[in-house]
């Protein structure tokens, strides 16, 4: 580089001795050797300051622990175990409804009742000719063991006998059907006829929904659905607006493996107990946050889709940075989604690493980076 102004100013020399015409013809060749002159000073340098290598500034992302188990909020809707419509199996007059509407009833509570004259006759009548069966088939046996009676008169004997078991059997049945109890803690959604209705068999007495526990429903979007691998070890909370202050626990039931048709999410199922001030009712919204998922052995991490590159084989990777080296070293990661805000899911990190966010397809392994921050 000390050559450099030497010859330039040799070649201003050649330039000031030249006619006017010369000038104005050779400015061309002038600026073509001043720019070859500049270009072999350049390759002549001192081959020590090519050996140098300069660290590459980096940006740089903390992967955090809290990232991608951070608690999650969703809509939810509390729903019933099941809804059932009642019914007699048997057809009368009603005369006892004793619940109401919106109330809460236990395992074997009177829900209503028909009048059981007619099917009480029907088992007092039942009784009485099965004493009489009984009567006639034991002189049946008498007869028999004295030889004046065939075999098969007795067998016809006891045969009426034991229809009439079945008989009295039935008429008792057909008397407990006069009453519709609870089959489970129910509450009570609507009555679906009036007290002393006339009704046929099968007919729809009385809506009720199940409600030994409440089942919530939320609704999630299929790039979260990776966290769902082990669903049971999801933690997850109940949150209602009038009591923020006081979450109710939710204990994973189930989720649908084919998503919504027009919102592509995923319904996951959720069970709540049921409590004992009874102000949860089935089809009230609530927010439900899920929380992190523990024990798992590949921690999940969101990390901006910048930081993401890919071997020669096409497999993701990231760019780790080594404090101790002050260099980077390429980590291969599982990509698991893309969050709402556009951050990549990923498992392979170590929370307390740091990642280079931009430029990743310039680096390579052991390179010396330096970080940047500015901006």
């Amino acid at each position: 580089m000390s050559q450099l102004p030497a010859s330039i100013s040799r070649l201003r020399e050649r330039y000031q001795n030249l006619s006017p015409s010369q000038r104005r013809n050779g400015w061309i060749t002038l600026a073509a050797l001043i720019a070859l002159t500049l270009l072999l000073s350049r390759c002549g340098g001192n081959g020590d300051d090519n050996a140098a290598v300069e660290p590459r500034a980096v940006r740089l992302h903390q992967v955090g622990s809290n990232d991608a188990d951070a608690a999650r909020h969703f809509v939810g809707r509390v729903d019933a175990v099941n809804t059932v419509d009642l019914s007699f199996q048997v057809g009368g007059r009603i005369i006892d409804m004793p619940v109401q509407q919106g109330s809460f009833v236990t395992k074997g509570t009177l829900i209503a009742a028909l009048d059981p004259s007619d099917y009480q006759l029907a088992v007092r009548e039942a009784e009485l000719q099965l004493e009489q069966a009984a009567r006639d088939l034991e002189r049946t046996r008498t007869l028999l063991e004295r030889g004046t009676l065939s075999q098969s008169n007795f067998d016809q004997a006891e045969t009426a006998h034991n229809l009439r078991k079945v008989a009295l059997d039935t008429a008792r049945r057909n008397l407990a059907y006069t009453r519709i109890v609870a089959p489970f803690d129910a509450l009570v959604t609507r009555r679906l006829v009036d007290p002393f209705t006339n009704v046929p068999a099968g007919a729809h007495i009385v809506r009720v929904q199940n409600v030994e526990e409440f089942r919530v429903h939320i609704n999630v979007p299929e790039n979260l659905m990776a966290a769902l691998e082990s669903p049971q070890l999801l933690v997850a909370e109940a949150i209602f607006s009038n009591n923020p202050e006081q979450p109710l626990p939710l204990e994973y039931r189930e989720h649908e493996t084919e998503p919504d048709a027009v919102a592509q999410t995923y319904r996951v199922t959720f069970g709540l107990a049921r409590q004992a001030d009874k102000t949860i009712l089935p089809g009230m919204t609530v927010t439900v946050r899920v929380r992190s998922v523990i024990n798992r052995p590949d921690t999940i991490y969101e990390i901006p889709q910048s930081a993401l590159d890919s071997d020669a084989e096409g497999n993701f990777r990231v760019w780790v940075y080594q404090p101790e080296k002050s260099a980077v070293i390429a980590r291969p990661v599982k990509v698991l989604g893309v969050t709402e805000q556009g951050d990549a899911m990923v498992a392979g990190l170590a929370g307390n690493e740091q990642i280079v966010s931009a430029g990743v397809q310039l680096l390579h392994d052991d390179m010396p980076v330096t970080p940047f921050d500015g901006f």
